[in-house]
């Protein structure tokens, strides 16, 4: 079939390139997509382009192309293969004399090696993403991680629980993404200067479980383990907002039910958000969140941790 001179050039970019035709039939590919795929160009020409309407991709990508709009992101398994591969995919729409060609463009996706210094920058990416408007969060995030370091430090020197400095270390690391879930929650209940409503407080408190997607999907999608221990990673996104008396969420665990991980990162990040000036609120002074600390002893946390953060974490820090 003859292609429109419009789209030939886009043949001839170095990525590997296939035009479709609006019955989703591939009409034309380039060298590198016969080398990509392993096939040749005689025998993917006619096929039906089944990334067009794959289950695998997300489900809002045809109605993006159908509005003109183009998507991009990641295919498994492009062709039916022993072999498990990745391909990034951009899909374009494209209309000439009434005639909509999608063109494809796609790169094969090897399992990233990263190492640990690059996965902190990532993870820090994927945090700060989770609050762009927040002026006050880059800071936010830093001061958990310290006093999370801090604290974990002083638990280990209290020998009330074998912590492995493996285990401290990836606390520390995850802390960052403790609030990842808040990439779901909308914006105007998000940075509503006033109070919540009681709606607004139950979209609000569905964050921990939204961040728990989050934090799956991006490791699946970038076919990485992203996280060290995706069991400590899930726990301090899914239940820092649980108490100590069983009132929090988002499943009501009570006492020690709550993963220690969780428990630590909840004073912690109560702590730095009361001690912070913010766009909506001006800092407390640190007696005033110590007597806040205090005050939800045995309510809102672990009594035991708040006693040791208070007096071996906060005095320091003072």
């Amino acid at each position: 079939m003859q292609i429109p001179e419009e789209l030939t050039y886009y043949l001839k970019l170095g990525d590997a390139v296939a035009i479709v035709d609006e019955n989703r039939l591939i009409i034309d590919v380039n060298t590198k997509y016969e080398e990509i795929t392993g096939s040749k160009r005689e025998s993917l020409i006619g096929l039906y382009a089944e990334y067009l309407n794959s289950n695998v991709v997300p489900i809002n990508r045809n109605r993006s192309l159908s509005n003109g709009e183009p998507w991009s992101g990641i295919i498994p398994n492009l062709y039916k293969s022993t072999e498990r591969k990745y391909y990034s995919v951009t899909i374009t729409p494209i209309k000439i004399n009434e005639e909509v060609y999608y063109i494809v463009v796609m790169r094969s996706e090897e399992q990233p090696a990263l190492d640990q210094d690059n996965l902190k920058e990532l993870y820090k990416v994927i945090a700060l993403s989770s609050e762009i408007r927040d002026r006050g969060i880059a800071e936010h995030l830093k001061e958990v991680q310290s006093l999370t370091e801090r604290f974990l430090l002083v638990l280990k020197e209290e020998k009330k629980y074998n912590l492995s400095v493996g285990y401290i270390s990836k606390i520390i690391d995850c802390s960052i993404l403790h609030d990842i879930g808040k990439s779901g929650i909308p914006e105007s209940i998000l940075y509503k200067p006033g109070p919540l409503t009681f709606y607004e407080r139950k979209i609000m408190e569905m964050h921990p479980l939204i961040g728990v997607d989050v934090l799956l999907d991006i490791s699946n999608g970038m076919n990485i383990r992203l996280v060290d221990d995706l069991d400590i990673a899930s726990n301090i996104i899914k239940f820092h907002h649980e108490k100590w008396d069983g009132t929090g969420y988002p499943l009501g665990l009570k006492g020690a039910q709550i993963p220690l991980e969780a428990r630590v990162i909840a004073i912690v990040d109560v702590y730095d958000a009361l001690t912070s000036k913010r766009p909506y609120k001006e800092a407390w002074p640190q007696e005033k969140a110590t007597a806040y600390l205090k005050s939800q002893k045995g309510i809102q946390f672990d009594p035991y941790l708040i006693d040791i953060f208070i007096d071996k974490v906060v005095k320091i820090n003072q």
